[in-house]
C-alpha cells in the first residue's frame, strides 16, 4: 500500500487543512521542520522515508484564484526525482494540456461539477488523470451521476472525505466499504481522518491501494519506524 504525503497550498505556503473549511486554514506547524515553506516540508517528509509521490492541493487555484504555479515549479526543480499528485480544480482539456508535465499527474475533484462525459473525454489523456470522488459530512460533493457511473472511472480514484481532513477523527468505513463495492476496475486511495499506524494496518486488510496523510505526519503520530512496518506487512 502507498503512502503519498499532502501538502495543501495557499499564497504561496503549505497551510494545515481542517474539515474543508478553507476560508479558516492558516500556515502549518509541524514537528518535522520550521516554517511552512512548500520546499522546506517536502525535504521534511523524505527526510522522514524516501517517498515517490507527494499530492499537491493547490487551494487558491480550486477555490477559483490565481494558481500556484510558480510554486509548483519551484517543487519540480527542488526534487528532480519525485513525481507529483497535482489538483488544481481543472476540468477542461485545454487547461490540463497546458499543464502537462512528465512528473505530474492531474487530480480531478468531484466537487469541480465535472459530468460523466466531461470526465470520458479527459480519461483520453495520457497520463490519465486521477479521479477525486469528493465528500463532506457525508454528502457527495459534485454531479451524483458520477457515483452511478464507475465504468468511466479512472484507474485511480481517490475517496476524498473533506469534512474529516485534519481531524484525526478516523476513516469513515461506512463510505469506504460503499466506494470498494461500487467500483469495478480502478485502485483506490483515501484521504481524510487517519490518525496512526493502527489506522493504516486495518485500511491495508481493505485491499485498498494507498493513502493521502499530512497532519499525522505533522503531529508525529505517524513516524518513520511505522511506514516502514507497513511496507513489511
Amino acid at each position: 500500500m502507498r503512502i503519498i504525503p499532502v501538502i495543501d497550498l495557499c499564497q504561496g505556503q503549505v497551510v494545515h487543512a481542517v474539515a474543508g473549511q478553507r476560508d479558516r486554514y492558516r500556515p502549518v506547524l509541524s514537528q518535522l521542520c520550521p516554517g511552512s515553506d512548500p520546499c522546506n516540508i517536502v525535504q521534511a517528509f523524505l527526510g522522514l522515508f524516501p517517498f515517490a509521490s507527494v499530492y499537491i492541493a493547490d487551494l487558491d487555484s480550486i477555490s477559483g484564484g490565481k494558481a500556484n504555479n510558480g510554486c509548483v515549479r519551484r517543487l519540480l526543480d527542488c526534487f528532480p526525482h519525485l513525481d507529483f499528485w497535482l489538483d488544481q480544480g481543472l476540468r477542461d482539456k485545454i487547461a490540463l494540456l497546458n499543464a502537462a508535465h512528465d512528473r505530474i499527474t492531474h487530480v480531478i475533484g468531484s466537487e469541480t461539477g465535472i459530468s460523466p462525459e466531461q470526465l470520458s473525454t479527459l480519461l483520453e489523456l495520457r497520463p490519465q488523470p486521477v479521479l477525486s470522488l469528493d465528500f463532506k459530512y457525508g454528502s457527495f460533493l459534485g454531479d451524483k451521476t458520477l457515483l452511478r457511473r464507475p465504468d468511466i472511472w479512472p484507474g485511480n480514484i481517490i475517496l476524498m472525505n473533506l469534512g474529516r481532513v485534519g481531524t484525526a477523527s478516523g476513516v469513515d468505513e461506512t463510505l469506504l466499504a460503499r466506494i470498494l463495492n461500487t467500483t469495478e476496475h480502478s485502485h483506490v486511495y483515501i484521504g481524510g481522518g487517519i490518525r496512526d499506524i493502527t489506522d493504516i494496518q486495518h485500511l491495508q486488510t481493505t485491499g485498498i491501494a494507498g493513502i493521502l496523510v499530512a497532519t499525522a505526519l505533522h503531529t508525529g503520530r505517524l513516524t518513520a519506524a511505522d511506514i516502514l512496518a507497513t511496507r513489511q506487512l
